[in-house]
Protein backbone atom coordinates (compact mmCIF):
# COMPACT_ATOMS: atom_id res chain seq x y z
CA UNK A 1 0.00 0.00 0.00
CA UNK A 2 3.26 2.28 -0.11
CA UNK A 3 3.34 5.36 -2.84
CA UNK A 4 6.41 7.67 -3.64
CA UNK A 5 7.05 9.81 -0.35
CA UNK A 6 5.53 7.53 1.52
CA UNK A 7 7.61 4.74 2.76
CA UNK A 8 6.28 1.75 4.49
CA UNK A 9 8.86 2.11 6.91
CA UNK A 10 7.37 4.98 8.74
CA UNK A 11 4.33 3.24 10.41
CA UNK A 12 2.12 0.38 11.18
CA UNK A 13 -1.37 0.14 11.47
CA UNK A 14 -2.69 0.10 15.55
CA UNK A 15 -6.36 0.28 15.63
CA UNK A 16 -9.59 2.56 14.39
CA UNK A 17 -12.06 3.14 17.50
CA UNK A 18 -15.60 4.07 17.92
CA UNK A 19 -17.04 6.39 20.55
CA UNK A 20 -20.35 8.55 21.02
CA UNK A 21 -19.62 9.61 24.72
CA UNK A 22 -16.37 11.85 24.77
CA UNK A 23 -15.95 11.79 28.05
CA UNK A 24 -12.14 10.41 29.67
CA UNK A 25 -12.02 7.40 31.22
CA UNK A 26 -8.97 5.28 32.70
CA UNK A 27 -5.89 5.10 30.91
CA UNK A 28 -6.15 7.57 28.46
CA UNK A 29 -9.23 5.80 26.79
CA UNK A 30 -12.85 6.98 25.91
CA UNK A 31 -16.83 4.74 26.24
CA UNK A 32 -15.66 2.36 22.84
CA UNK A 33 -18.02 0.40 21.21
CA UNK A 34 -19.68 -0.83 18.11
CA UNK A 35 -23.05 -0.43 18.56
CA UNK A 36 -25.27 2.90 19.29
CA UNK A 37 -28.88 3.71 20.05
CA UNK A 38 -29.92 6.22 17.33
CA UNK A 39 -31.20 8.80 20.14
CA UNK A 40 -28.15 8.84 22.14
CA UNK A 41 -26.17 9.86 19.45
CA UNK A 42 -24.85 13.41 18.47
CA UNK A 43 -21.55 13.21 17.36
CA UNK A 44 -19.83 9.82 16.09
CA UNK A 45 -16.24 10.46 17.11
CA UNK A 46 -12.90 8.30 15.60
CA UNK A 47 -9.86 7.62 16.84
CA UNK A 48 -7.28 6.10 14.78
CA UNK A 49 -3.89 5.13 15.73
CA UNK A 50 -0.76 3.65 14.50
CA UNK A 51 2.66 2.64 15.57
CA UNK A 52 5.94 5.50 14.53
CA UNK A 53 8.37 3.13 13.11
CA UNK A 54 10.52 6.17 13.55
CA UNK A 55 10.72 6.44 17.68
CA UNK A 56 13.46 8.08 18.55
CA UNK A 57 14.83 8.72 15.36
CA UNK A 58 13.39 11.47 12.96
CA UNK A 59 10.11 13.79 13.16
CA UNK A 60 8.42 13.46 9.95
CA UNK A 61 4.93 14.75 8.30
CA UNK A 62 1.93 12.82 7.40
CA UNK A 63 -1.51 13.98 6.08
CA UNK A 64 -3.81 11.82 7.35
CA UNK A 65 -7.69 11.54 6.01
CA UNK A 66 -10.73 9.82 7.94
CA UNK A 67 -13.57 9.21 6.40
CA UNK A 68 -17.15 7.60 7.29
CA UNK A 69 -19.84 5.77 5.25
CA UNK A 70 -22.65 4.96 5.15
CA UNK A 71 -23.09 1.11 3.97
CA UNK A 72 -26.50 0.13 1.90
CA UNK A 73 -26.44 -3.04 0.54
CA UNK A 74 -23.59 -2.93 -1.82
CA UNK A 75 -23.76 0.59 -2.15
CA UNK A 76 -21.35 3.57 0.41
CA UNK A 77 -22.42 6.59 0.58
CA UNK A 78 -19.41 9.02 1.88
CA UNK A 79 -20.84 11.23 4.47
CA UNK A 80 -17.39 12.99 5.42
CA UNK A 81 -13.61 13.78 4.66
CA UNK A 82 -11.59 15.15 7.39
CA UNK A 83 -7.88 15.94 6.52
CA UNK A 84 -5.67 16.72 8.78
CA UNK A 85 -2.00 17.80 8.06
CA UNK A 86 -0.34 16.15 11.21
CA UNK A 87 3.29 16.20 12.41
CA UNK A 88 5.01 13.21 13.85
CA UNK A 89 7.40 13.86 16.88
CA UNK A 90 10.46 11.10 16.91
CA UNK A 91 9.39 10.73 20.76
CA UNK A 92 6.26 9.70 19.77
CA UNK A 93 5.70 5.74 20.04
CA UNK A 94 2.29 5.40 19.22
CA UNK A 95 0.31 8.29 17.65
CA UNK A 96 -3.21 9.45 17.99
CA UNK A 97 -5.63 11.24 15.76
CA UNK A 98 -9.46 11.81 16.72
CA UNK A 99 -12.10 13.71 14.46
CA UNK A 100 -15.80 13.27 14.83
CA UNK A 101 -18.96 14.17 12.87
CA UNK A 102 -22.67 14.26 12.72
CA UNK A 103 -25.44 16.84 14.72
CA UNK A 104 -25.40 18.40 18.24
CA UNK A 105 -29.25 17.18 18.54
CA UNK A 106 -29.32 13.53 19.87
CA UNK A 107 -31.10 11.00 17.17
CA UNK A 108 -31.48 13.61 13.97
CA UNK A 109 -28.20 12.84 12.62
CA UNK A 110 -27.38 9.51 12.68
CA UNK A 111 -30.14 6.83 11.27
CA UNK A 112 -30.42 3.24 11.81
CA UNK A 113 -28.20 1.42 9.84
CA UNK A 114 -24.33 0.47 9.07
CA UNK A 115 -21.43 2.86 9.45
CA UNK A 116 -17.70 2.60 8.66
CA UNK A 117 -14.97 4.57 9.37
CA UNK A 118 -11.65 4.65 7.58
CA UNK A 119 -8.55 5.76 7.72
CA UNK A 120 -5.96 6.90 5.23
CA UNK A 121 -2.51 8.11 5.39
CA UNK A 122 -0.75 10.03 2.46
CA UNK A 123 -3.86 8.74 0.49
CA UNK A 124 -3.22 4.96 1.18
CA UNK A 125 -6.09 3.31 3.32
CA UNK A 126 -4.21 1.41 6.54
CA UNK A 127 -7.74 0.58 8.58
CA UNK A 128 -11.19 0.33 8.34
CA UNK A 129 -14.23 0.41 11.65
CA UNK A 130 -17.67 -0.57 11.29
CA UNK A 131 -20.20 0.26 13.91
CA UNK A 132 -23.87 0.13 13.81
CA UNK A 133 -26.67 2.51 14.65
CA UNK A 134 -30.15 0.89 16.03
CA UNK A 135 -33.36 2.55 16.52
CA UNK A 136 -36.14 0.68 18.39
CA UNK A 137 -37.75 3.61 19.67
CA UNK A 138 -36.85 6.45 21.96
CA UNK A 139 -36.50 4.92 25.84
CA UNK A 140 -37.21 6.17 28.91
CA UNK A 141 -33.60 6.34 31.17
CA UNK A 142 -32.42 3.14 32.27
CA UNK A 143 -35.18 1.27 30.01
CA UNK A 144 -34.02 -1.61 27.66
CA UNK A 145 -35.96 -1.64 24.66
CA UNK A 146 -34.42 -4.20 22.74
CA UNK A 147 -34.44 -6.96 25.25
CA UNK A 148 -34.90 -8.92 28.97
CA UNK A 149 -32.30 -10.97 30.77
CA UNK A 150 -33.83 -14.48 31.32
CA UNK A 151 -31.07 -15.92 33.12
CA UNK A 152 -27.29 -15.51 33.36
CA UNK A 153 -25.18 -18.58 35.24
CA UNK A 154 -21.25 -19.21 35.59
CA UNK A 155 -19.22 -22.07 34.70
CA UNK A 156 -15.84 -23.42 34.39
CA UNK A 157 -13.69 -24.62 31.13
CA UNK A 158 -11.29 -24.57 28.66
CA UNK A 159 -11.55 -21.80 25.47
CA UNK A 160 -13.85 -24.83 24.18
CA UNK A 161 -16.10 -25.43 27.02
CA UNK A 162 -19.23 -23.08 26.16
CA UNK A 163 -19.90 -26.15 23.28
CA UNK A 164 -20.36 -28.68 26.00
CA UNK A 165 -23.65 -29.65 26.07
CA UNK A 166 -23.64 -30.36 29.83
CA UNK A 167 -22.44 -27.52 31.59
CA UNK A 168 -22.08 -27.46 35.85
CA UNK A 169 -23.36 -23.97 37.12
CA UNK A 170 -21.06 -23.02 39.98
CA UNK A 171 -20.89 -19.91 42.55
CA UNK A 172 -17.69 -20.78 43.55
CA UNK A 173 -14.48 -21.79 41.73
CA UNK A 174 -11.55 -23.76 42.86
CA UNK A 175 -8.22 -21.33 42.55
CA UNK A 176 -5.97 -24.43 41.60
CA UNK A 177 -7.92 -25.60 38.75
CA UNK A 178 -9.88 -22.87 37.11
CA UNK A 179 -9.40 -21.75 33.40
CA UNK A 180 -11.70 -19.68 32.05
CA UNK A 181 -14.95 -19.05 34.49
CA UNK A 182 -17.18 -18.74 31.56
CA UNK A 183 -21.03 -17.22 31.55
CA UNK A 184 -24.23 -18.65 30.35
CA UNK A 185 -26.59 -15.63 29.48
CA UNK A 186 -29.69 -15.89 27.91
CA UNK A 187 -32.31 -12.98 26.88
CA UNK A 188 -35.44 -12.62 25.42
CA UNK A 189 -35.87 -10.26 22.42
CA UNK A 190 -38.21 -7.68 22.59
CA UNK A 191 -39.02 -6.17 19.23
CA UNK A 192 -39.85 -7.75 15.78
CA UNK A 193 -37.18 -6.01 13.86
CA UNK A 194 -33.70 -7.12 13.70
CA UNK A 195 -30.58 -5.25 14.82
CA UNK A 196 -27.03 -5.89 16.62
CA UNK A 197 -26.58 -6.27 20.38
CA UNK A 198 -23.08 -5.63 22.15
CA UNK A 199 -22.46 -6.65 25.29
CA UNK A 200 -19.93 -5.93 27.30
CA UNK A 201 -19.25 -8.36 30.58
CA UNK A 202 -16.56 -7.32 32.91
CA UNK A 203 -14.81 -8.72 35.40
CA UNK A 204 -13.34 -6.79 38.30
CA UNK A 205 -11.50 -8.30 41.55
CA UNK A 206 -12.65 -7.44 45.36
CA UNK A 207 -10.12 -4.03 45.02
CA UNK A 208 -12.48 -3.26 42.26
CA UNK A 209 -9.62 -3.53 39.43
CA UNK A 210 -10.40 -4.58 36.44
CA UNK A 211 -9.32 -8.33 35.66
CA UNK A 212 -10.67 -8.81 32.08
CA UNK A 213 -13.29 -8.26 29.34
CA UNK A 214 -15.35 -9.24 26.85
CA UNK A 215 -17.18 -7.71 24.56
CA UNK A 216 -19.52 -10.01 22.64
CA UNK A 217 -21.31 -8.71 19.46
CA UNK A 218 -24.26 -10.98 18.42
CA UNK A 219 -27.24 -10.26 15.62
CA UNK A 220 -30.63 -10.70 16.29
CA UNK A 221 -32.50 -11.79 13.81
CA UNK A 222 -35.69 -10.04 11.96
CA UNK A 223 -39.22 -11.45 13.27
CA UNK A 224 -38.13 -13.25 15.94
CA UNK A 225 -39.70 -11.63 19.00
CA UNK A 226 -40.00 -13.36 22.47
CA UNK A 227 -37.17 -15.78 20.80
CA UNK A 228 -34.57 -16.11 23.87
CA UNK A 229 -30.67 -16.33 22.61
CA UNK A 230 -27.59 -17.42 24.42
CA UNK A 231 -24.38 -16.53 24.56
CA UNK A 232 -21.50 -17.53 25.74
CA UNK A 233 -18.71 -14.85 26.95
CA UNK A 234 -15.93 -15.43 29.31
CA UNK A 235 -12.18 -14.66 30.59
CA UNK A 236 -9.41 -16.47 31.70
CA UNK A 237 -6.86 -18.79 29.99
CA UNK A 238 -6.22 -22.48 29.28
CA UNK A 239 -3.76 -23.48 31.80
CA UNK A 240 -5.03 -22.53 35.32
CA UNK A 241 -3.03 -19.58 37.74
CA UNK A 242 -4.94 -16.65 36.24
CA UNK A 243 -7.68 -16.48 39.45
CA UNK A 244 -6.68 -15.72 42.71
CA UNK A 245 -8.25 -16.28 45.89
CA UNK A 246 -10.45 -13.57 45.74
CA UNK A 247 -14.15 -11.98 45.79
CA UNK A 248 -15.12 -10.81 42.23
CA UNK A 249 -18.06 -9.25 40.14
CA UNK A 250 -19.00 -9.76 36.81
CA UNK A 251 -20.50 -6.67 35.25
CA UNK A 252 -23.30 -6.92 32.41
CA UNK A 253 -23.38 -3.50 30.46
CA UNK A 254 -25.42 -2.69 27.43
CA UNK A 255 -25.65 0.72 25.59
CA UNK A 256 -23.82 1.91 28.49
CA UNK A 257 -26.23 0.88 30.94
CA UNK A 258 -25.19 -1.54 33.94
CA UNK A 259 -27.57 -4.43 33.11
CA UNK A 260 -26.98 -6.52 36.37
CA UNK A 261 -23.89 -7.56 38.72
CA UNK A 262 -22.93 -11.20 39.31
CA UNK A 263 -20.78 -11.62 42.52
CA UNK A 264 -18.77 -15.09 42.47
CA UNK A 265 -15.44 -16.93 44.32
CA UNK A 266 -12.38 -18.11 43.71
CA UNK A 267 -11.35 -20.56 46.78
CA UNK A 268 -9.98 -23.70 47.91
CA UNK A 269 -12.92 -25.86 46.62
CA UNK A 270 -15.77 -25.80 44.28
CA UNK A 271 -19.13 -24.72 45.25
CA UNK A 272 -22.33 -25.59 42.81
CA UNK A 273 -25.15 -23.75 42.27
CA UNK A 274 -26.45 -20.22 40.86
CA UNK A 275 -24.54 -17.07 41.32
CA UNK A 276 -27.05 -14.36 42.30
CA UNK A 277 -27.50 -11.73 39.90
CA UNK A 278 -28.74 -8.04 40.99
CA UNK A 279 -30.60 -6.41 38.96
CA UNK A 280 -30.27 -2.68 40.21
CA UNK A 281 -31.39 -2.94 44.41
CA UNK A 282 -32.86 -6.34 43.64
CA UNK A 283 -31.89 -9.85 43.42
CA UNK A 284 -32.67 -10.97 40.19
CA UNK A 285 -35.26 -14.67 39.74
CA UNK A 286 -33.03 -17.22 37.47
CA UNK A 287 -34.85 -18.62 35.02
CA UNK A 288 -35.20 -22.06 35.36
CA UNK A 289 -31.66 -24.24 33.95
CA UNK A 290 -32.68 -26.18 30.59
CA UNK A 291 -32.03 -29.76 31.33
CA UNK A 292 -33.20 -33.33 29.59
CA UNK A 293 -36.51 -32.91 31.38
CA UNK A 294 -37.67 -29.42 29.67
CA UNK A 295 -41.46 -29.96 28.97
CA UNK A 296 -42.71 -30.69 25.62
CA UNK A 297 -44.02 -26.86 25.36
CA UNK A 298 -40.77 -25.52 26.07
CA UNK A 299 -38.83 -27.93 23.90
CA UNK A 300 -41.80 -26.86 20.62
CA UNK A 301 -41.01 -23.56 21.49
CA UNK A 302 -37.45 -23.11 21.30
CA UNK A 303 -38.10 -24.95 17.91
CA UNK A 304 -40.32 -22.35 16.59
CA UNK A 305 -37.95 -20.16 17.57
CA UNK A 306 -34.89 -21.94 15.95
CA UNK A 307 -36.47 -22.47 12.51
CA UNK A 308 -37.73 -19.04 12.07
CA UNK A 309 -34.51 -17.81 12.84
CA UNK A 310 -32.82 -20.20 9.85
CA UNK A 311 -35.70 -18.53 8.09
CA UNK A 312 -34.82 -15.66 8.27
CA UNK A 313 -31.09 -15.96 7.87
CA UNK A 314 -31.57 -17.25 4.33
CA UNK A 315 -30.21 -15.07 1.52
CA UNK A 316 -32.99 -13.25 -0.26
CA UNK A 317 -36.83 -14.72 0.06
CA UNK A 318 -38.10 -11.48 1.62
CA UNK A 319 -41.47 -11.99 0.75
CA UNK A 320 -41.50 -15.61 1.73
CA UNK A 321 -40.23 -14.66 4.76
CA UNK A 322 -42.83 -12.21 5.85
CA UNK A 323 -45.30 -14.28 4.74
CA UNK A 324 -44.60 -17.23 6.85
CA UNK A 325 -43.74 -14.78 9.54
CA UNK A 326 -47.14 -13.64 9.37
CA UNK A 327 -49.06 -16.71 9.21
CA UNK A 328 -46.86 -17.89 12.68
CA UNK A 329 -48.45 -14.86 14.40
CA UNK A 330 -52.04 -15.51 13.21
CA UNK A 331 -51.74 -19.32 14.27
CA UNK A 332 -50.15 -18.31 17.80
CA UNK A 333 -53.28 -15.86 18.01
CA UNK A 334 -55.70 -18.26 17.01
CA UNK A 335 -54.07 -20.71 19.79
CA UNK A 336 -53.90 -18.20 22.45
CA UNK A 337 -57.54 -16.93 21.38
CA UNK A 338 -58.95 -20.58 22.02
CA UNK A 339 -60.13 -20.55 18.10
CA UNK A 340 -59.64 -23.91 15.96
CA UNK A 341 -56.69 -23.33 14.76
CA UNK A 342 -57.52 -26.06 11.85
CA UNK A 343 -60.55 -24.46 10.66
CA UNK A 344 -58.88 -21.22 9.73
CA UNK A 345 -55.93 -22.76 8.22
CA UNK A 346 -54.94 -25.09 6.14
CA UNK A 347 -51.36 -27.15 6.38
CA UNK A 348 -51.52 -27.11 2.23
CA UNK A 349 -49.48 -25.39 0.39
CA UNK A 350 -48.52 -24.56 -3.19
CA UNK A 351 -45.05 -23.59 -3.43
CA UNK A 352 -44.46 -21.96 -7.08
CA UNK A 353 -41.15 -20.23 -9.06
CA UNK A 354 -38.12 -21.31 -10.94
CA UNK A 355 -35.66 -23.82 -10.08
CA UNK A 356 -33.18 -22.91 -7.60
CA UNK A 357 -35.25 -20.53 -5.74
CA UNK A 358 -35.08 -22.02 -2.31
CA UNK A 359 -38.39 -24.39 -2.43
CA UNK A 360 -37.16 -27.37 -0.96
CA UNK A 361 -34.81 -25.50 1.88
CA UNK A 362 -38.24 -23.58 2.70
CA UNK A 363 -40.83 -26.24 2.84
CA UNK A 364 -37.98 -28.39 5.37
CA UNK A 365 -37.71 -25.39 7.75
CA UNK A 366 -41.97 -24.84 7.02
CA UNK A 367 -42.39 -28.45 8.33
CA UNK A 368 -40.70 -27.91 11.68
CA UNK A 369 -42.28 -24.42 12.48
CA UNK A 370 -45.71 -26.70 12.40
CA UNK A 371 -44.11 -29.14 15.00
CA UNK A 372 -43.08 -25.87 16.98
CA UNK A 373 -46.68 -24.16 16.57
CA UNK A 374 -47.33 -28.05 17.88
CA UNK A 375 -49.49 -28.29 14.68
CA UNK A 376 -47.53 -31.38 13.35
CA UNK A 377 -45.77 -34.34 15.44
CA UNK A 378 -42.69 -34.87 14.16
CA UNK A 379 -42.29 -31.70 11.75
CA UNK A 380 -40.07 -34.01 9.20
CA UNK A 381 -40.30 -33.60 5.45
CA UNK A 382 -40.44 -36.49 3.04
CA UNK A 383 -39.45 -35.64 -0.80
CA UNK A 384 -41.06 -37.09 -3.80
CA UNK A 385 -41.91 -36.75 -7.45
CA UNK A 386 -44.14 -38.30 -9.91
CA UNK A 387 -41.64 -41.17 -10.20
CA UNK A 388 -42.03 -41.96 -6.02
CA UNK A 389 -45.97 -41.83 -6.64
CA UNK A 390 -46.71 -43.44 -9.69
CA UNK A 391 -46.34 -46.94 -10.87
CA UNK A 392 -46.45 -48.67 -14.23
CA UNK A 393 -49.04 -50.88 -13.42
CA UNK A 394 -52.49 -50.85 -12.75
CA UNK A 395 -53.32 -50.97 -8.98
CA UNK A 396 -49.65 -50.34 -7.77
CA UNK A 397 -49.82 -46.14 -7.55
CA UNK A 398 -52.32 -46.16 -4.98
CA UNK A 399 -50.16 -48.35 -2.62
CA UNK A 400 -46.86 -46.46 -3.68
CA UNK A 401 -48.88 -43.13 -3.14
CA UNK A 402 -50.35 -44.47 0.23
CA UNK A 403 -46.84 -46.07 1.70
CA UNK A 404 -45.23 -42.38 0.67
CA UNK A 405 -48.26 -40.58 2.73
CA UNK A 406 -47.85 -43.24 5.37
CA UNK A 407 -43.97 -42.05 5.87
CA UNK A 408 -44.92 -38.58 6.18
CA UNK A 409 -47.91 -38.31 8.84
CA UNK A 410 -47.14 -35.88 11.41
CA UNK A 411 -45.11 -34.76 8.74
CA UNK A 412 -44.78 -33.04 5.48
CA UNK A 413 -45.13 -34.57 1.92
CA UNK A 414 -43.14 -32.50 -0.47
CA UNK A 415 -44.28 -33.47 -4.04
CA UNK A 416 -41.46 -31.31 -6.32
CA UNK A 417 -42.83 -30.80 -10.02
CA UNK A 418 -46.20 -31.72 -9.16
CA UNK A 419 -48.07 -30.65 -12.18
CA UNK A 420 -46.62 -33.54 -13.97
CA UNK A 421 -49.02 -36.02 -12.12
CA UNK A 422 -51.68 -34.17 -14.73
CA UNK A 423 -49.67 -34.29 -17.57
CA UNK A 424 -49.86 -36.51 -20.90
CA UNK A 425 -52.13 -38.97 -22.25
CA UNK A 426 -53.59 -42.65 -21.82
CA UNK A 427 -52.21 -45.17 -19.14
CA UNK A 428 -49.44 -42.60 -17.64
CA UNK A 429 -52.18 -39.74 -16.99
CA UNK A 430 -54.51 -42.45 -15.12
CA UNK A 431 -51.57 -43.49 -13.12
CA UNK A 432 -51.15 -39.62 -12.25
CA UNK A 433 -54.60 -39.40 -11.85
CA UNK A 434 -54.99 -41.86 -9.49
CA UNK A 435 -52.30 -40.64 -7.43
CA UNK A 436 -54.32 -37.20 -7.22
CA UNK A 437 -56.90 -38.62 -5.79
CA UNK A 438 -55.37 -40.99 -3.35
CA UNK A 439 -53.69 -37.93 -2.28
CA UNK A 440 -57.51 -35.92 -2.34
CA UNK A 441 -59.00 -39.03 -0.11
CA UNK A 442 -55.87 -39.22 2.52
CA UNK A 443 -55.64 -35.02 2.99
CA UNK A 444 -59.81 -34.80 3.91
CA UNK A 445 -59.63 -38.50 6.22
CA UNK A 446 -56.47 -37.52 7.71
CA UNK A 447 -56.96 -33.73 8.10
CA UNK A 448 -54.50 -32.14 10.20
CA UNK A 449 -52.22 -35.04 10.44
CA UNK A 450 -50.09 -34.08 8.01
CA UNK A 451 -49.41 -31.67 5.55
CA UNK A 452 -49.14 -31.84 1.67
CA UNK A 453 -46.81 -29.25 0.03
CA UNK A 454 -46.68 -29.26 -4.24
CA UNK A 455 -44.59 -26.76 -5.70
CA UNK A 456 -43.20 -26.37 -9.35
CA UNK A 457 -43.07 -23.97 -12.18
CA UNK A 458 -45.75 -21.14 -11.35
CA UNK A 459 -48.06 -21.32 -14.44
CA UNK A 460 -47.88 -24.91 -14.37
CA UNK A 461 -48.78 -25.35 -10.78
CA UNK A 462 -52.03 -22.79 -11.39
CA UNK A 463 -52.97 -25.23 -14.58
CA UNK A 464 -52.24 -28.19 -12.32
CA UNK A 465 -54.26 -26.40 -9.29
CA UNK A 466 -57.04 -25.50 -11.31
CA UNK A 467 -57.56 -28.55 -13.16
CA UNK A 468 -58.76 -30.71 -10.32
CA UNK A 469 -61.90 -28.98 -7.85
CA UNK A 470 -60.47 -31.03 -5.15
CA UNK A 471 -57.10 -29.76 -5.45
CA UNK A 472 -58.35 -26.53 -6.17
CA UNK A 473 -60.25 -26.70 -2.83
CA UNK A 474 -57.54 -27.96 -0.45
CA UNK A 475 -54.89 -25.36 -1.83
CA UNK A 476 -55.46 -22.43 -0.29
CA UNK A 477 -51.83 -21.12 0.28
CA UNK A 478 -49.46 -20.05 -2.43
CA UNK A 479 -46.04 -18.90 -1.26
CA UNK A 480 -44.58 -17.29 -4.88
CA UNK A 481 -40.51 -17.82 -4.90
CA UNK A 482 -38.96 -14.78 -7.07
CA UNK A 483 -36.05 -15.03 -8.61
CA UNK A 484 -32.90 -14.43 -7.25
CA UNK A 485 -31.70 -10.61 -7.58
CA UNK A 486 -27.74 -10.59 -8.84
CA UNK A 487 -26.89 -9.44 -5.40
CA UNK A 488 -28.61 -12.22 -3.98
CA UNK A 489 -26.59 -14.49 -6.25
CA UNK A 490 -23.61 -12.94 -5.49
CA UNK A 491 -24.02 -12.93 -1.66
CA UNK A 492 -25.27 -16.93 -2.21
CA UNK A 493 -21.81 -17.76 -4.04
CA UNK A 494 -19.78 -15.74 -1.57
CA UNK A 495 -21.24 -17.53 1.46
CA UNK A 496 -20.52 -21.38 -0.94
CA UNK A 497 -16.68 -19.97 -1.28
CA UNK A 498 -16.32 -19.65 2.34
CA UNK A 499 -16.92 -23.59 3.26
CA UNK A 500 -14.65 -24.35 0.59
CA UNK A 501 -12.54 -21.79 2.64
CA UNK A 502 -11.78 -19.62 -0.49
CA UNK A 503 -12.94 -15.76 -1.00
CA UNK A 504 -12.96 -14.29 -4.59
CA UNK A 505 -10.26 -11.31 -5.54
CA UNK A 506 -11.59 -7.92 -5.99
CA UNK A 507 -11.04 -8.78 -10.00
CA UNK A 508 -12.82 -11.93 -9.72
CA UNK A 509 -16.11 -10.84 -7.57
CA UNK A 510 -16.53 -8.08 -10.23
CA UNK A 511 -16.34 -10.51 -12.87
CA UNK A 512 -18.80 -12.63 -10.93
CA UNK A 513 -21.18 -9.75 -9.98
CA UNK A 514 -21.25 -8.76 -13.74
CA UNK A 515 -21.66 -12.64 -15.18
CA UNK A 516 -24.71 -13.16 -12.22
CA UNK A 517 -26.22 -9.87 -13.51
CA UNK A 518 -25.83 -11.24 -17.04
CA UNK A 519 -27.55 -14.59 -16.60
CA UNK A 520 -30.35 -12.54 -14.56
CA UNK A 521 -31.18 -9.79 -16.88
CA UNK A 522 -31.70 -12.60 -19.59
CA UNK A 523 -33.31 -14.77 -17.53
CA UNK A 524 -36.33 -17.62 -18.63
CA UNK A 525 -38.38 -20.38 -16.56
CA UNK A 526 -35.36 -22.21 -16.92
CA UNK A 527 -33.01 -20.13 -15.04
CA UNK A 528 -30.83 -21.77 -12.38
CA UNK A 529 -30.92 -19.19 -9.36
CA UNK A 530 -28.72 -20.86 -6.49
CA UNK A 531 -28.11 -24.06 -8.46
CA UNK A 532 -26.23 -22.31 -11.22
CA UNK A 533 -24.37 -20.27 -8.73
CA UNK A 534 -23.73 -23.55 -7.34
CA UNK A 535 -22.54 -25.01 -11.04
CA UNK A 536 -19.98 -21.83 -10.93
CA UNK A 537 -18.89 -21.73 -7.70
CA UNK A 538 -17.51 -25.96 -7.92
CA UNK A 539 -16.40 -24.83 -11.11
CA UNK A 540 -13.89 -21.85 -10.32
CA UNK A 541 -13.09 -24.07 -7.09
CA UNK A 542 -12.11 -27.11 -9.45
CA UNK A 543 -9.80 -24.37 -11.41
CA UNK A 544 -8.02 -22.59 -8.33
CA UNK A 545 -7.32 -26.36 -7.56
CA UNK A 546 -6.22 -26.98 -11.21
CA UNK A 547 -4.00 -24.10 -11.19
CA UNK A 548 -2.72 -24.95 -7.83
CA UNK A 549 -1.73 -28.17 -8.73
CA UNK A 550 0.26 -26.97 -11.80
CA UNK A 551 2.45 -25.24 -9.36
CA UNK A 552 5.47 -26.25 -6.75
CA UNK A 553 4.55 -26.62 -3.23
CA UNK A 554 6.87 -24.18 -2.18
CA UNK A 555 4.96 -21.64 -3.88
CA UNK A 556 1.66 -22.41 -2.52
CA UNK A 557 1.39 -19.30 -0.25
CA UNK A 558 -1.80 -19.48 2.37
CA UNK A 559 -2.97 -16.75 0.52
CA UNK A 560 -3.00 -18.31 -2.66
CA UNK A 561 -4.89 -21.47 -1.08
CA UNK A 562 -7.50 -18.99 -0.39
CA UNK A 563 -8.11 -16.49 -3.11
CA UNK A 564 -10.62 -17.49 -6.12
CA UNK A 565 -8.35 -15.17 -8.93
CA UNK A 566 -10.06 -13.45 -12.38
CA UNK A 567 -8.24 -16.61 -14.37
CA UNK A 568 -10.42 -19.11 -12.15
CA UNK A 569 -13.89 -17.49 -13.36
CA UNK A 570 -12.78 -16.00 -16.56
CA UNK A 571 -14.80 -18.56 -17.96
CA UNK A 572 -18.12 -17.51 -17.46
CA UNK A 573 -18.30 -15.60 -20.40
CA UNK A 574 -20.72 -12.75 -21.05
CA UNK A 575 -21.78 -12.52 -24.31
CA UNK A 576 -24.55 -9.69 -24.93
CA UNK A 577 -25.40 -10.75 -28.10
CA UNK A 578 -26.44 -14.23 -27.60
CA UNK A 579 -30.54 -14.65 -27.18
CA UNK A 580 -30.19 -16.65 -24.40
CA UNK A 581 -27.28 -17.11 -21.87
CA UNK A 582 -25.47 -20.31 -20.84
CA UNK A 583 -23.03 -21.05 -17.76
CA UNK A 584 -19.30 -20.62 -19.21
CA UNK A 585 -17.27 -23.77 -19.60
CA UNK A 586 -15.66 -23.01 -22.79
CA UNK A 587 -12.26 -24.38 -23.41
CA UNK A 588 -9.29 -22.78 -21.04
CA UNK A 589 -6.88 -23.87 -24.14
Amino acid sequence: MSQPGNPPTRYKYRDIKVHSSDEWMADASKKYRKVYDRFETTYMRVEFSFFNKLFDENDWEASVRLKCFHLNGSQTNELCNLEQVRKVLKDENIVYLRQSWGNATPGAYWLRGDYQWEAYIDDVKVGESKFYIEDVGPAKEGENLFFDIESIHLFEGDSKANALPDKKYLRTFKQAETRFVWCEFKFKNKTSQDYYAEIFFNFYNDAGQLKGSHAYLTHVAVNTFQQVYTIYPGWGGDTPGRWSNDAYTMEVVFMDQLLATVPFRVADDWEEGDAAVLTGAEVFKQAAKTTASTSPSQNTENLLYESLAELNALTGLDKIKTEINEMVQLVKFYQETGKDVLSKFSLHTVFTGNPGTGKTTVARIVAKIYKGLGILEKGHLVEVDREGLVAGYVGQTAIKTSDKIKEAMGGILFIDEAYSLAQGKGSQYDFGAEAIQVLLKRMEDQRGKFGVIVAGYTDNMYEFVQSNPGLKSRFDKYFEFEDYSPDDMFAIASGLFKKEEAQPDPAAADHLKSYFSFLHGNRDKHFGNARTVRQVVGEAVKNQHLRLAAMKKEERTPELMTTIILDDVREFEIKEEQSKPRIGFHSRG
